[in-house]
């Protein structure tokens, strides 16, 4: 049964090193919002305890007497690596004016191989280069298609007779080897908030690695909600809201670390500052090096008398969502069988634990079958998708006017059904939404003005979390070519749902998705191709992270993600029904056959 439990963070001992780790970060301009630095020039950040890293003493290469104008801008792709250091060589490279404007974190982006470089003419060099992805100012990753690749300019001229770049391209902050990304950044997690629900929606951001980490994550979190999840979740903070001192001091014996906010009226607004307390200290708390984190709002702290500060073990008043399933269904022909779906061959459970589940029989006609929880509820499409099946306490109800080109129906936490499809009068991409206990009530549709007339929803599933959905869109006048995205469900001020915000693409380098599920709050798990892929492939898609192939299995058309606690568990379909379970490294191992596998509350 899926289940909503506290996440327990295991956290190894913490060991307070004795040597001072001289590491800087950009990170301390006063009163900034935004998620990434945008002051020009590093300045150190206040005392933190981290890993030390093995690239500690890297020596960067300087300008050298002499240096031709490519020599110039190679030395300066290479050493942007070492932006956030307090010995910041790659300024060393520009002219004084470039080097004092010049805004790192603007823009990163990540390159695949060597760039390639030709003076056009004299004091222009043109750099080409292929691009993984790119990080924006606000610390979201996003992938590019293999083959992408860019063509800048950078300016040069003469100071004191020594050749200097005195002008980047268009939009450029840091040009970085996927080597040195992972040198120089961290993914990183802020938490929005599912107030009906009372759980936390995590949101992935890269931001700089050192000493100056806790002040640029406490910033990321206090910046406005991004645009694919406004009206979604909820913040405590506010525009007015900043940091009070340029800094999150980590104190180097305790690992306490002490966030002062400054706001209008933010002292007396007690639920505020309770969201911010939320989380600032789930999200800090996931740092090595600190322990504590105390919240003080202009100047004094939050927790007084024994509370302390905010550790592993308070209670935030919002929860992590964490999902273990322990019983699903396999659809065989017109029966369900209750299996077990975390064991190596999907075995069916001994009947002393199935025998609460008494379900109905359900014939050839329908499919994409989707089952609540609890199992009281089932839902399915008719295999021409112009029919929504429901079952509930052994009542049936057949829904014939809803719209064509129907998805899989989809469950979510807040005891809601959604099917996706195409709107019979106007022939516009559509979601409906209805109770999933109240089988004779109207489905209430929702519009979605960001997707084109042309555009088709072929899958739409709802976050663990209640906050998300992911949709597989594609035209209906091609079928091999889909994008998968994902879009905030915007609720009222009574908890309906009353839109979807713009969508963003979470997979760019996917031509072609067949199908998607959630794996956990922070990934899904896809099939699909990427530009020149001969055949389906089965991927792991995290949300601010990079696509990552799960291998091949000849004749795949699904995948599925078994929620483990702690972590999920795919399972492939074939076309020859078989389902195949992970076998370690080595690729994939048959289970059992069946028609359709349903994970409870997807």
């Amino acid at each position: 049964m899926s289940t909503y439990r506290s996440l327990t963070r295991q956290r190894a001992g913490w060991r307070r090193s004795t040597i001072a780790v001289a590491l800087t970060a950009v990170l301390t301009l006063a009163g900034c919002t935004g998620s990434l630095p945008t002051d020009p020039m590093p300045q150190a950040g206040l005392p933190v305890e981290v890993q030390p890293r093995q690239d500690v003493q890297r020596l960067l290469p300087r300008p050298q007497p002499g240096a031709s104008v490519t020599a110039i801008v190679t030395g300066f792709l290479r050493s942007n690596v070492g932006f956030a250091e307090a010995n910041d060589v790659a300024r060393d490279y520009l002219t004084p004016q470039l080097a004092r404007g010049w805004v790192p974190t603007s823009k990163v982006l990540v390159l695949e191989g060597s760039p390639q470089m030709v003076s056009t003419e004299p004091g222009i060099v043109s750099v080409t280069a292929q691009v993984k992805g790119w990080i924006d100012e606000r610390g979201r990753l996003t992938e590019q298609p293999a083959g992408t690749v860019t063509t800048q300019s950078f300016d040069l001229t003469r100071v004191e007779g020594q050749w200097r770049i005195s002008e980047f391209p268009e939009g450029f902050g840091l040009w970085l080897t996927s080597q040195d990304l992972e040198t120089a950044f961290r993914p990183s997690t802020v938490y929005y908030l599912n107030t009906q629900l009372k759980v936390f929606v995590p949101d992935v951001r890269w931001l700089p690695h050192g000493e100056g980490r806790p002040t640029s994550l406490a910033r990321a979190q206090l910046a406005p909600i991004p645009s694919y999840l406004d009206g979604a979740v909820t913040t405590g903070s506010s525009p007015d809201t900043h940091l009070a001192v340029g800094a999150v001091p980590v104190d180097p014996e305790s690992l306490v670390a002490t966030i002062n906010l400054e706001g209008p009226g933010l002292g007396e607004n007690t639920d505020r500052v309770g969201m911010l307390r939320a989380q600032l200290g789930h999200a800090l708390l996931a740092l090595n090096g600190v322990a504590a984190v105390d919240l003080r709002v202009s100047g004094r702290s939050v927790d007084t008398g024994d509370d302390g500060p905010v550790t592993l073990g308070t209670d935030l008043g919002y929860r992590d969502v964490v999902r273990d399933v322990n019983r699903a269904l396999l659809r065989v022909g017109d029966k369900f069988k209750v299996i077990d779906p975390q064991w190596y061959d999907l075995r069916n459970l001994p009947s002393a634990q199935s025998r609460d589940v008494d379900l109905p029989q359900l014939d050839s006609t329908w499919t994409g079958v989707a089952a609540s929880a609890d199992l009281a509820s089932l839902a399915a499409v008719s295999v021409n998708r112009t029919e929504l099946w429901r079952w509930h306490d052994d009542a049936t109800e057949i829904n014939t006017g809803i719209g064509d080109a129907l998805t899989d129906p989809s469950y979510d936490p807040h005891g809601l059904l959604w099917v996706a499809g195409v709107s019979r009068g106007k022939g516009l991409p559509r979601v409906w939404f209805v109770d999933d206990e109240q089988i004779k009530a109207v489905a209430k549709p929702l519009d979605v003005p960001t997707l084109d007339k042309e555009d088709i929803i072929r899958v739409f599933r709802v976050s663990p979390d209640g906050s998300r959905a992911l949709l597989v869109v594609g035209s209906n006048q091609d079928t091999g070519k889909e994008k998968l995205l994902m879009a905030g469900i915007v609720r009222g001020s009574d908890g309906q749902p009353v839109g979807l915000d713009e969508p963003v693409n979470v997979a760019p380098t996917l031509v072609h998705v067949a199908s998607a599920r959630w794996a956990s709050t922070t990934e899904l798990v896809a099939t699909g191709q990427r530009a020149g892929d001969p055949r389906m492939l089965a991927f792991r898609v995290p949300l601010g992270g990079w696509l990552g192939p799960l291998g091949e299995q000849a004749g795949l058309v699904d995948i599925f993600a078994v929620p483990t606690g702690e972590g999920y568990s795919p399972v492939l379909r074939t076309e020859d029904g078989r389902f195949h379970v992970r076998e370690g490294t080595r690729g994939w191992a048959d289970a059992r056959n069946g028609d359709e596998l349903i994970i409870p509350g997807t």
